[in-house]
């Protein structure tokens, strides 16, 4: 299985440590191209602050690269500020919570072989965009393809050597465009990471500040052979899959979660940019309020997960997808020791040309009932289901309306109360209404 695990580092806690501008966008830009042409099956991103301090890149890399299969491919991708100790000679990464003055504070990237050292992946490939990241390797040796695809790699390509790189002054790094180049002009069926890094040295502007270098990684279990990028087969559609986020609570909390959110490629029908970062904030939120719950009483947490255990899942589904717009259904559902396990339901609606962000009340034509509140009891009194009509309607009035989640299909309009819903009654919060029954701006939803 070919897994890419993606880090990347806007904001940096100290204010001592500059923040950067282009780090996420540039992690996005590159799965954006690797899942649209290349076969990755697993992508995994941690990008909140939440998600990129000390413990938690630790803990993630650890799990991901100690866990891995022997059939594994696994690409790791580093976007942020780097450090070099020269008394030390040690190379590190900087995370969200280091502290510029505190070496303890920062990921040694030693202990990133030692964990490719032991992993059991038959390839690991490592790209780290930061400053002094060429501490990390020796040499570079290779060999033909067949034999490189039989033999156990660890190989990385870094942005520079032992020396400064820039974030870039436009949207991307410099690094990452000559990146982003190879991955799009690539014909070939297998490339190999020797052959992709020596493209994208090849294209690196000679006149920059920076060198980028590549080799194999000798002391971590490097063995000969090499990553492959393995091109899909081309498609004309808008493309898109599970990107997976992190959860990051403490170790001590035994909780299972699988956080799942769309990514979608870049196409000619929408910002994709647009997109994937509204529901990436989306996903976050999420993440947020769960790791605020348990840190309310982390003690107690820790006790009470070990006893029962705790589990968050988030999945989606696309309600509808055309040339025009996109309706995105989100489910939440979390057993985190209260006396019933909760169900949360969020949506995101858009229009494109111009691409835009669709509230409820965006789409719905209420002038006739004065305002939104009083066209949506109308609905409801019709269209709600009879047990929970009164008590569905009652919720207009301690809810703002403005905000409720929505999703639509060609046919039918839903509108999801179970967020404002007691528990008992959360099952009757999916009021269904048909399309053809309710007043539409026609200039916004063209269906039915």
């Amino acid at each position: 299985m070919n897994r890419l695990i993606a880090i990347a580092i806007n904001h940096y806690n100290d204010p001592q440590i500059p923040d950067l501008s282009n780090c996420v966008a540039d992690v996005n830009a590159v799965i954006d191209i690797l899942t649209q042409k290349y076969k990755f099956e697993n992508i995994e991103l941690f990008s909140s602050v939440e998600s990129t301090t000390l413990t938690a890149i630790y803990y993630n890399l650890y799990d991901q690269i100690i866990n891995a299969m022997p059939d594994d491919s696994l690409l790791i991708y580093f976007a942020g500020h780097g450090e070099y100790h020269p008394t030390i000679g040690g190379s590190y990464w900087m995370c969200s919570d280091s502290k510029k003055n505190n070496i303890t504070s920062w990921f040694n990237i030693s202990t990133l072989n030692d964990f490719l050292k032991v992993s059991p992946a038959k390839h690991i490939a490592l790209i780290s965009d930061s400053c002094f990241s060429g501490a990390i390797f020796e040499t570079f040796r290779g060999g033909g393809f067949a034999a490189l695809d039989s033999k156990v790699s660890r190989q990385a390509l870094t942005s520079g050597g032992i020396e400064k790189v820039s974030d870039g002054e436009g949207q991307h790094s410099q690094f990452n465009l000559s990146i982003q180049k190879v991955l799009i002009a690539n014909i070939k069926a297998m490339l190999t990471f020797n052959d992709f890094s020596e493209q994208v040295i090849l294209d690196f502007d000679a006149g920059a500040i920076q060198t980028p270098i590549f080799g194999a990684l000798t002391g971590s279990g490097h063995r000969g052979g090499s990553f492959s990028f393995a091109l899909q087969a081309p498609s004309t559609d808008v493309t898109y899959q599970d990107l997976q986020l992190s959860l990051d609570l403490p170790q001590e909390v035994q909780i299972t979660s699988n956080i799942k959110v769309p990514f979608f490629n870049q196409n000619s029908r929408f910002s994709n940019t647009f997109i994937n970062g509204l529901i990436q904030s989306l996903g976050h939120s999420i993440i947020k309020d769960a790791r605020e719950f348990v840190q309310q009483d982390l003690d107690w947490a820790i006790e009470r997960s070990g006893i029962n255990g705790f589990e968050l899942t988030v999945g989606y589904t696309i309600k509808y997808f055309d040339d025009k717009l996109l309706s995105i259904q989100f489910s939440h559902y979390s057993e985190m020791g209260a006396m019933h396990p909760n169900y949360y339901f969020y949506a995101l609606n858009f229009a494109f040309s111009p691409d835009r962000w669709l509230a409820l009340f965006n789409i719905l034509s209420y002038e006739e009932h004065l305002n939104l509140k009083e066209y949506l009891k109308y609905l409801l009194s019709t269209y709600a289901e009879e047990d929970a009509r009164e008590i569905v309607i009652g919720c207009l009035e301690e809810y703002d309306c403005h905000d409720l989640p929505y999703t639509f299909t060609e046919t039918v309009l839903t509108i999801w109360f179970h967020n404002c819903l007691p528990h008992a009654f959360k099952a009757l919060g999916e009021v269904n209404i048909p399309i053809k029954k309710i007043d539409i701006h026609a200039a916004k939803l063209h269906l039915g």
